[in-house]
């Protein structure tokens, strides 16, 4: 055997079992970054026989009565919060939330987040009975049914790696689904650990996990799903797009956000600042519905920003109990947002608070950024990040133009003491949902739309307008007649006068409407005696 046949052979059995199974997913500890222990990634293989198991089971369970599924939904949304410590520890390991947050953001809201979707799913999932006209379809009655589609794949987001997937799971599994879930490769036993807990109160199968990065995402779509939830990026968010358009499957896609609060000038200040400062930090920012932009009126913005330079610096960052500000939850988020800060600051943003790394982890100082333009990177790209561009407007007209300009659409919020001029004001704004004195907190209720424009995705998440993710109609009709339709074959002169008649009766012209019924007796004469032995 020649050398160089020796080399192609060799290079090819070291990459043979790569190929059988991928590389293992490498995790990290955000606070101190002490390696976590890998986690094995799927196969192709290994996808597609998730896809099969939960179809199997997906088989029965669509079967039972929706009040059996609500039951066994009620019980699994009881174990997870029974369970909220183990959580508590899984989020705090993979992406480094502190605890309080893991008990508010993770943990608290399963019991009732499932209640808000068994009510939507019980006022839009009965039968619908289609009134007909008994002229025109005489003996007949019509219904529509939503049946579940199949086998759903989640592809879920690293951020909120548990509550975040409430919003695809329990209304897939309410409305007689199986669900597979990719979960993010930054946070997979956090997921796992979620659905885990709802498996042990579901049928044997119906829930699968398959981990790993962006190849086994892939890997499902081709698997044989019959829709796709994905949020992310919205790079990955149109290759999805893109992949279950070639597969004729739906997707919603949520694919990240840049929110903006605008602060009126008769706003409650104090209520304002504690407000943008909650939703600018919460999760240290790591949300699509984060507010990144405050749109303040310039005759309050040398205020609002002192006020916020003196109070951001006292928040508390680090692991310990009761802190503010946990880290950032990975490496390549980190340099995003010191990127971000970067590029403001050469560009000529005025920093006034922050702004730099801290602490042994993936730590940074919550950031305020003042004399913001729509050429800064912090402005225009999602920072997802404890970073708060200030952009100085001369009022609501400006800040709603530059919203709606913006390459995201997911929200907005308004800090005003006029409630009706907000309510003309969010007329006017060209996102998702629109919160006056508050923010994003809508995500977390069940019956309300979560949603956006633009590169925010065209998904939507709660309410009945989600639901064509994991249901599609199916009429039925029942014709309750004994004859013949008179318009069935054979065709003949006869025919040609009825519809002739018919039309004319339709045009108020009703000289002939006295003919149809002998037309149409003549015609079911004619069609027996044809089809007569």
């Amino acid at each position: 055997m020649s050398q160089e046949l020796r080399v192609v052979q060799t290079k090819r059995e070291t990459k043979a079992p790569t190929a059988l199974r991928p590389r293992p997913i490498e995790r990290v500890c955000p606070i101190d970054l002490r390696p976590l222990a890998p986690v094995p990634s799927a196969t192709a293989a290994e996808v597609a026989q998730a896809v099969a198991r939960s179809r199997v089971a997906q088989d029965n369970w669509r079967r039972l009565a929706f009040a059996d599924r609500a039951a066994a939904m009620k019980r699994a949304a009881k174990a997870l919060l029974a369970r909220r410590f183990e959580a508590i520890d899984l989020v705090r390991d993979e992406m480094g939330k502190l605890e309080i947050e893991g008990l508010f953001n993770e943990s608290l809201g399963p019991i009732d987040f499932l209640n808000g979707w068994i009510g939507v799913v019980k006022a839009q999932g009965q039968r619908e009975t289609i009134s007909l006209n008994p002229l025109a379809f005489p003996g007949k009655s019509a219904h529509i049914d939503l049946v579940p589609r199949g086998v759903i794949g989640v592809i879920a987001p690293w951020n909120f790696p548990i509550a975040g997937l409430y919003r695809a799971l329990f209304p897939a599994l309410l409305t007689g689904n199986g669900v597979v879930v990719k979960p993010s490769e930054f946070t997979p036993l956090s997921s796992q650990w979620l659905a885990d807990v709802l498996a042990s109160e579901l049928p044997d199968g119906l829930i699968q996990v398959v981990q790993g990065d962006g190849a086994v995402g892939q890997a499902l779509l081709g698997a044989g799903i019959d829709a796709c939830v994905f949020t992310g990026s919205p790079r990955a968010g149109h290759a999805v797009s893109l992949r279950c358009a070639e597969l004729g499957i739906p997707s919603s896609l949520e694919m990240g956000g840049k929110d903006a609060a605008i602060v009126l000038a008769d706003c409650e200040l104090d209520r304002t600042l504690a407000g943008v400062t909650h939703w600018a930090l919460s999760n240290v920012g790591q949300s699509c519905g984060a507010l990144e932009i405050a749109y303040v009126e310039a005759h309050i913005a040398d205020e609002f920003v002192a006020r916020l330079g003196q109070t951001w610096p006292k928040l508390r960052m680090g692991p310990e109990d009761y802190a503010d500000i946990g880290p950032i939850a990975n490496r390549r988020q980190f340099d995003i947002v010191r990127a971000h800060v970067a590029d403001a600051v050469a560009k000529g943003a005025t920093l006034v608070c922050g702004g730099q790394p801290t602490g042994k982890g993936l730590f940074f100082q919550p950031t305020v950024l003042d004399h913001c333009t729509d050429a800064m990177d912090v402005v225009r790209e999602e920072t997802f990040g404890p970073v708060l561009a200030v952009v100085r407007v001369e009022g609501a007209a400006d800040a709603i133009r530059r919203i709606n300009r913006a390459k995201y659409g997911l929200g907005a919020s308004i800090w005003t003491t006029d409630y009706a001029r907000a309510e003309r004001l969010a007329e006017r704004l060209d996102v998702g949902v629109v919160d006056v004195n508050n923010h994003s907190f809508t995500g977390a209720i069940a019956p309300l739309p979560w949603s956006g424009t633009r590169e925010s995705g065209f998904g939507v998440a709660n309410s009945h307008h989600a639901l064509g993710t994991y249901v599609r109609p199916r009429a039925l009709v029942i014709d309750r007649n004994t004859a013949p339709e008179p318009f069935w074959m054979p065709f003949d002169r006869t025919l040609w006068q009825m519809g002739q008649a018919l039309s004319e009766a339709q045009l108020f012209d009703v000289r002939n409407a006295w003919k149809l019924p002998f037309l149409m007796q003549k015609r079911v004469a004619t069609i027996r005696k044809f089809f007569g032995k």
